[in-house]
C-alpha cells in the first residue's frame, strides 16, 4: 500500500493516503502489541529493494507460520569455505517454488514490469508483522521506498523521501550496487545535514536539566548500507572472514579517521546510533532476465546463505522498537506522528521551521502518552493493593501522590521547544490525568460499597442450608438418624458462614463507621437479589424428566 506519494509538478508535494494510515493504525492497535518497529530498505531505482522486501516477507511469513503452530523455526548451517553443499533454510522453501513479487497479481513487492507507474514514495506492506523484542509485542511494518535518487527526481525530491523514511525507521537499509560509494554517502548527508540544524534549533530553548544530548546528537537509530552484488568473497572465505571485509569496507567509507574528506563520515557517525554494511554476492544471471518466472532454484545458494545470515541479525538479534526522540513510537500515537512529519516535508525541500514543529508536536504528543500511561500503571496497582478500596481521603491523597510521581517522571522527558511548551504539555496532561482520575475515583467508590458483595454466594448457600435445616426438624429429625446427622453438618456449615461474614462486617463497622457498613449491606442485598433471579432461570432450565435417570448413571458409575 502506497503511504506517501510525491504529487510532481510546478510545486512538488507530498501527501499521505489517510486511508491507509488509518488501516495501518486499526491493524497495529488490533494486534495489542504495546509499541511499532519499522523496517525500511531504500535505494536507487532497480537495485533489488523489492525482491529483497519479497525474501524478508518469505522469512517473516515462515517465523509466523511457526509461532502458530507452535514449533521452532528451523536453522540451517551458515557455514561457508569448508566446500559442503549448502542446504536451503526451510524460510526459503516453505511457500512456494516462485518468489511472490513476480505475475501480475503478486503476493509481495512487485520487482518485475509495471513498476514505472509506482516508482516514488514510500510503501508499506499492508499486514504488521508480531515480534517479540526484549520480552515486549511488537508491531513490525516492512517499508519499500522506491526510485530515490533516479532520473525522474531532483536531490531535494530524493532527499525528502529519505528523510522521512530515516524519521520514520527503527532500522533504515540503503540499498547499492557494487560497494559503497562517495556520491551515494554525500547524498545522505544532504537531509542528515539539514535534520541536525532543525533539531538543534528545536532544542536552543529547553532548560538544561529537560536536554537529553543523547537525543538530540543521535536523532535517528540504525542504518545499514546492503552492498549488492559484491565480487569480492572467494569461495574458499568462511563467514567470519567475510564478516571481516564488511566491516573493513565500511570503515574505509565512514570512519572519519580514514575518510580524507571526514565531514560526511562525521555526520553521518553523529546521527545515527548505529552504523553496519553487510554484503551480497549476486543473486545469479538467471534473475535479470525478463521472462523470469520467480524460480526460487534459479536463486545462487551462497546469495541465500548470505541472506539468510543478514535476515537473522536484522530480525532476530538487531532489530528495536522505533523510537521518536528518545520516546517509543506505539499504535496509539502512529498517525498521529506520521502525520506530523509528512506535513512537514510538503515542500520538496522542507523548512527548518516546519520540520521543528513537527519534531516539537512528536515529542508532546508521545510525551503525553507516555504520562497517561504510567498513570495508569500506577493507578491500577493502587487498585490492586486495596480489592476492598481505600476510605476518600487515603485514596485522594494517593491520586496526588501518584501524580506527583508522574509530574518528576515527566520532567525527565525530552520535549522539544520553550520552556512554555512544556509547562502547557503539562498543564494540559494534569487536565487529563484528573478527568482519568474521576473513573478510579467512582471505582474505588464501587469497591468500598461493594465490599460486601463479594460475600453474595456463601450468604445464599448459609441461608439455604438453614433453611434445610429447619425443614428436617419438622419432617425427618424425629425419626431419621441419617436426617439427624445431615442436620448437624448443615448447622456447623452455616453457623461458619454467618460467623465469617458476621467478623468481616465487625471490622467494616470499626474502620469505616455505621454507615459505610449500612450501604456496603444495601448493595450486598442487591447482589443476593440479583443472583437469586440467575439461579431461579438456571432451575427452570432444567428438565427434571432426566434426573432420576441422571442419578441411577452417576450410582453406577455410568455417567460419561
Amino acid at each position: 500500500m502506497q503511504l506517501v506519494k510525491l504529487v510532481f509538478g510546478e510545486h512538488p508535494t507530498v501527501e499521505v493516503d489517510e486511508e491507509i494510515l488509518g488501516e495501518l493504525k486499526g491493524k497495529l492497535r488490533a494486534m495489542g502489541v504495546s509499541k511499532i518497529a519499522i523496517v525500511s530498505v531504500m535505494g536507487a531505482f532497480r537495485t533489488g529493494k523489492s525482491f529483497l522486501l519479497d525474501l524478508m516477507l518469505r522469512y517473516l511469513r515462515y517465523e509466523t507460520q511457526c509461532q502458530l503452530d507452535g514449533c521452532h523455526p528451523m536453522v540451517v548451517d551458515q557455514e561457508r569455505g569448508n566446500g559442503e553443499e549448502f542446504d536451503l533454510p526451510a524460510w526459503i522453501t516453505s511457500a512456494g517454488k516462485c518468489i511472490e513479487g513476480v505475475g501480475d497479481e503478486p503476493d509481495g513487492f512487485r520487482f518485475k514490469g509495471g513498476m514505472d507507474a509506482c516508482t516514488e514514495g514510500i510503501w508499506v506492506w499492508n499486514e504488521p508483522f508480531l515480534r517479540s523484542i526484549n520480552g515486549e509485542s511488537v508491531g513490525l511494518l516492512l517499508m519499500d521506498t522506491q526510485g530515490a535518487w533516479d532520473g525522474q527526481m531532483t536531490k531535494e525530491q530524493s532527499a525528502t523521501i529519505f528523510g522521512l523514511t530515516a524519521v520514520l525507521s527503527s532500522k533504515e537499509i540503503y540499498n547499492i550496487s557494487m560497494q559503497i560509494q562517495e556520491d551515494k554517502v554525500e547524498n545522505l548527508t544532504y537531509f542528515m545535514r539539514f535534520a541536525q540544524t532543525a533539531i538543534q534549533k528545536a532544542s536552543a530553548n529547553i532548560p538544561a536539566d529537560c536536554l537529553d544530548l543523547e537525543v538530540i546528537n543521535r536523532p535517528f537509530q540504525s542504518l545499514d548500507f546492503l552492498v549488492r552484488d559484491w565480487k569480492h568473497f572467494k569461495k574458499d572465505m568462511t563467514m567470519e572472514q567475510c564478516k571481516e571485509m564488511m566491516t573493513e569496507h565500511l570503515a574505509r567509507h565512514t570512519d572519519p579517521t580514514r575518510v580524507k574528506e571526514n565531514s560526511t563520515a562525521e555526520v553521518l557517525r553523529s546521527m545515527f546510533h548505529d552504523i553496519g554494511c553487510f554484503c551480497l554476492p549476486h543473486p545469479g544471471f538467471a534473475i535479470e532476465d525478463d521472462t523470469w518466472n520467480g524460480s526460487v532454484s534459479d536463486i545462487a545458494p551462497d546469495f541465500i546463505r548470505m541472506v539468510d545470515v543478514y535476515l537473522r541479525d536484522v530480525f532476530e538479534t538487531r532489530l528495536q522498537p522505533k523510537k521518536i526522540l528518545g520516546s517509543d513510537l506505539t499504535p496509539l500515537t502512529f498517525d498521529l506522528v506520521i502525520r506530523d512529519f509528512v506535513n512537514a516535508f510538503k515542500d520538496a525541500a522542507p523548512a527548518a521551521v516546519t520540520f521543528t514543529q513537527a519534531i516539537t508536536n512528536s515529542t508532546v504528543l508521545l510525551a503525553k502518552e507516555q504520562a497517561m500511561k504510567s498513570y495508569t500503571a500506577r493507578m491500577d496497582k493502587v487498585s490492586a493493593l486495596n480489592p476492598k478500596g481505600l476510605e476518600e481521603k487515603a485514596f485522594s491523597a494517593r491520586t496526588l501522590e501518584v501524580i506527583s510521581e508522574v509530574q518528576e517522571e515527566y520532567k525527565r522527558i525530552t520535549i522539544f521547544g520553550a520552556t512554555d511548551v512544556r509547562t502547557e504539555t503539562w498543564g494540559q496532561i494534569e487536565e487529563s490525568l484528573r478527568s482519568l482520575g474521576k473513573r478510579y475515583n467512582e471505582d474505588n467508590a464501587r469497591r468500598l460499597e461493594g465490599v460486601l458483595a463479594i460475600f453474595a454466594n456463601i450468604i445464599i448457600l448459609g441461608v439455604s442450608l438453614y433453611v434445610l435445616d429447619r425443614l428436617s426438624d419438622w419432617t425427618c429429625d424425629w425419626w431419621s438418624n441419617v436426617c439427624v446427622e445431615l442436620s448437624k453438618l448443615m448447622l456447623m456449615a452455616y453457623a461458619v458462614i454467618f460467623c465469617y461474614v458476621g467478623v468481616h462486617v465487625y471490622f467494616l463497622v470499626n474502620e469505616r463507621g455505621q454507615i459505610a457498613a449500612v450501604s456496603a449491606a444495601a448493595e450486598l442485598w442487591k447482589e443476593m437479589a440479583r443472583l437469586l433471579v440467575v439461579y431461579a432461570d438456571l432451575f427452570k432450565m432444567v428438565n427434571w424428566t432426566d434426573v432420576p435417570d441422571l442419578l441411577k448413571k452417576l450410582a453406577t458409575g455410568k455417567l460419561e
